[in-house]
């Protein structure tokens, strides 16, 4: 059996979890929280999951173990607690892969400790910002051309839950690591995030890849309207997508910009965890983003905010109040 640990149990490692139950192969699971009602959560989505025939070994369990060899690691907790669950993770045991939820971790130190602790244990990490293994995500990057622009909208104040991912998935298109943020469109009072400690950030974010891809980002706090996002180049091909739907439009020069709708799967992490897994296990590698290339993005979005809250903030922060 292959041996996996999630540790997180709460909304995003349950989910996790729920995919793992689909694996092909059997897995000895071990789920790791320090709050029994997380754990309690996670037993009854696993629950939920019908299989044909339940082949994996699951134990749920407040303290993390030693001594173990663990084929691969999802660690799905807090950004403010992560980098340390990882250095007690690794000193304890020895990990072969790693799944890292984002935002990463909240003081800026930590990217590069962990990335000294991932080389020199020869770990290979990749941070799960999945809109670039999507197939539908996945193949627009065949059919844009350059200048590519990104536009997204949202009733909704999730902005920073949303802006990593986005980020991401323009590096994918742009095949670029380095761009510049611009904040001075953001609200300049940030809001209390629904989890406690941290912040969430509205108004308009626009963020200018090196090679002229731009991406926007707008998100209030005044409405209840889903995400819309809208994708195009300068002179081939448009697409604008709502991924509560299922739904897109597709137009492009050839078809004389006529519109098409097309059916999609924005997939849930419950629908995708498991292909990872046999990714990783069977030929040790997957579409994630590395860890290094993820956390040079992580940096420069999360500098720029943080100067941004700085500047219209009596406290100064050194860390990143982001999760």
């Amino acid at each position: 059996m292959f041996k996996v640990y999630i540790i997180g149990a709460g909304q995003i490692g349950s989910r996790h979890l729920q995919a793992l139950k689909k694996t092909s192969f059997p897995l000895d699971i071990s789920v790791i929280d320090p709050s029994p009602e997380s754990l309690k959560l996670a037993a009854e989505r696993y629950d939920t999951i019908s299989v044909e025939r339940e082949i994996h070994r699951i134990s749920f369990i407040k303290n993390m173990a030693s001594g173990e060899s663990i084929d691969l690691a999802i660690v799905a907790t807090t950004s403010d607690v992560r980098a340390g669950i990882l250095k007690q993770l690794i000193k304890k045991n020895k990990v072969k892969y790693l799944i890292l939820e984002k935002i990463l971790f909240n003081k800026r130190k930590d990217y590069e400790i962990i990335q000294k602790i991932i080389t020199k244990n020869e770990i290979k990490a990749w941070v799960n910002c999945p809109i670039r293994i999507m197939p539908f995500y996945r193949n627009l990057r065949d059919k844009l051309g350059s200048n590519i622009l990104f536009y997204a909208h949202s009733g909704k104040p999730v902005l920073m839950g949303s802006a990593i991912h986005y980020i991401d998935y323009m590096s994918y298109l742009t095949r670029s690591l380095d761009f510049k943020v611009d904040t001075s469109y953001l609200d300049p009072r940030p809001i209390s995030s629904k989890r406690k400690g941290f912040f969430e950030i509205t108004g308009t974010l626009i963020v200018k890849f090196k090679n002229k891809g731009q991406a926007i980002f707008s998100f209030s706090n005044k409405g209840s309207s889903p995400i819309i996002i809208d994708i195009s180049d300068d002179s081939k091909f448009r697409t604008i997508i709502k991924d509560s739907e299922n739904k897109a439009w597709t137009s492009d020069r050839e078809n004389n910009w006529q519109w098409k709708e097309t059916d999609m799967q924005f997939l849930m992490q419950s629908q995708m965890t498991n292909l990872l897994v046999e990714n990783i296990i069977g030929t040790g590698n997957c579409n994630l983003i590395t860890y290094k290339d993820s956390a040079k993005l992580h940096l420069s979005f999360l500098e720029s905010l943080r100067l941004f809250l700085n500047k219209h903030s009596g406290k100064k922060y050194n860390y990143y109040p982001f999760t």
